[in-house]
């Protein structure tokens, strides 16, 4: 779980989006990468804003 928390000074509005996610580390290959999916619920948003998102990231690895 993490935050990403953003502050527009010149209109005064934060946005504050909490994240949750799920990662496994498997191999593709003789190499491992990283895969994570989660969440996105906003705490806070400027009007108009998102009520929710979803993210998915791939991280390749290259251990010496």
């Amino acid at each position: 779980m993490n935050t990403e928390s953003t502050y527009d000074w010149k209109n005064e509005q934060w946005t504050v989006p909490l994240n949750v996610f799920v990662t496994q580390l498997p191999k593709l290959g003789p190499l491992p990468i990283s895969l994570s999916l989660g969440g996105r619920d906003y705490a806070a948003r400027p009007t108009g804003g998102p009520d929710w998102g979803l993210r998915f990231s791939i991280t390749f690895l290259f251990p010496r």
